[in-house]
């Protein structure tokens, strides 16, 4: 088996939730990388009610349940052969893939009739770029640890292009249900030789989350009462980094391509074009229906 070649007329390139959402209506095999996964943070609009688009019963505004939801159908219907072990993909001549997984870099061949791209990211052998994307949406995750219970969920800066949103969320640290004890992380967009300038680093990051939590009202975990004043005290407020994430906000722009066809749409976006053309249920019949109908 080792020299076998798979032979597939359709292939999708990418883990982000509108790649499944097209695998789903289509049936053709995704390989892709895990962390192309929506973050907890990546919100809908409006909730999405699952029976609407033949996907279950549920309802969520969150990508990552619904993404959750669709890796979880595609998988048992055998449309993620490689699951989240993939090292490497490369687009080879005479429309042939080589995907390298990390399980002792085993290396599978497939030929394809057309590739569906949805993700670039990580991809080898793609056509030469003839627009460059150099916009990153940058996320840096701060653990708080004076000033966790507010009412506050989100803070936007559309004037600044450096943590832009500040957005405040239950911490996941932390054992059982605590709604009011939140974690937060921060959001900017940078071009590419604008990440590592020290300015806008993790540590100035941190001076101007504590800075607009201070403007919103914002308090450090109580610490008593004054006995001259009779008021409450508060510790300063008091933030710790965790990490940074850093994505490109779209795909490069490609020549074309014959058999190639890219996709560089929004989950929201995705759901409503196919749709509108009619489609409300999975194409890949292995798909457990059990599992569609609760």
């Amino acid at each position: 088996m080792k020299e076998h070649t798979y032979q597939w007329n359709d292939v999708i390139i990418g883990y982000s939730l509108s790649a499944l959402i097209y695998a789903f209506y289509t049936g053709h095999p995704v390989i892709g990388y895990g962390d192309s996964a929506p973050k907890t943070i990546d919100d809908f609009d409006k909730e999405i009610d699952y029976s609407v688009y033949g996907f279950g019963k549920n309802k969520t505004k969150k990508q990552i349940e619904l993404w959750n939801h669709l890796y979880m159908l595609l998988s048992m219907g055998g449309q993620i052969p490689f699951a989240d072990n993939v090292q490497a993909v490369r687009i080879g001549k005479e429309n042939m893939l080589t995907i390298t997984s990390s399980n002792r870099s085993r290396m599978t061949k497939v030929k394809y009739g057309s590739l569906w791209i949805f993700n670039d990211f990580g991809v080898d052998g793609m056509p030469p770029i003839t627009k460059a994307c150099e916009t990153y949406r940058i996320v840096d995750w701060f653990n708080v640890r004076s000033g966790m219970k507010h009412k506050e969920t989100h803070i936007i800066t559309p004037s600044q292009d450096f943590v832009r949103e500040i957005i405040f969320y239950p911490s996941e640290r932390l054992d059982g249900d605590h709604l009011d004890m939140k974690d937060l992380c921060a959001i900017s967009y940078l071009d590419e030789d604008q990440v590592d300038v020290f300015e806008h680093s993790p540590t100035y990051a941190r001076f101007a989350i504590v800075a607009a939590m201070s403007e919103m009202g914002i308090r450090g975990t109580k610490n008593g009462i004054c006995p001259k004043t009779g008021k409450q005290k508060h510790y300063a407020l008091k933030i710790e980094f965790d990490r940074r994430e850093k994505d490109r906000i779209a795909m490069h722009g490609y020549g074309p391509e014959p058999d190639i066809t890219y996709h560089d749409v929004s989950p929201p976006e995705m759901l409503t074009e196919l749709l509108h053309e009619g489609y409300d249920k999975p194409a890949n019949p292995y798909i457990p229906k059990v599992l569609l109908n609760s």
